[in-house]
């Protein structure tokens, strides 16, 4: 892989306890020159230095007030307030997207989703990030 290009796509945290979503990510992402690392928990988003990352794609599970306060934590912080953050969740319930997005969440994805709308999203987040 060319490290130039890994760079110039950008270096992506994926937090989710679904082993089958990180892989699926990273094997997807990873081909288009992105750098991929996975954390297990949003505990581990918190334990982690953001600032080298170019977006967080944060799974929100049935712990939904964990999910909410790790994007508010991150969004809080000056060294990472400006870092994105783009959740998925396989909930239906309205309140968890509007929640996910007042806390700061830049977008949201509902799963199942397919890895197509996921990297059109992210490359959307990253562009408006690029510009702002």
């Amino acid at each position: 892989m060319d490290y130039n290009n890994e760079q110039k796509q950008g270096h992506i945290l994926v937090a989710t306890s679904d082993r089958n979503d990180c892989d699926m990510i990273r094997s997807h992402f990873e081909s288009y020159g992105y750098v991929i690392e996975c954390c297990r928990s949003l505990r581990d988003v918190y334990m982690s230095d953001l600032s080298h990352y170019s977006l967080v794609l944060m799974e929100i599970t049935d712990n939904i007030d964990e999910g909410i306060h790790a994007i508010e934590s991150i969004k809080r912080n000056s060294m990472t307030c400006n870092t994105p953050i783009l959740v998925y969740s396989s909930s239906r319930r309205n309140e968890v997207l509007v929640d996910a997005l007042n806390a700061g969440a830049d977008d949201y994805v509902i799963k199942p989703f397919s890895v197509r709308e996921l990297s059109a999203r992210v490359r959307a987040v990253l562009r408006s990030t690029r510009r702002g």
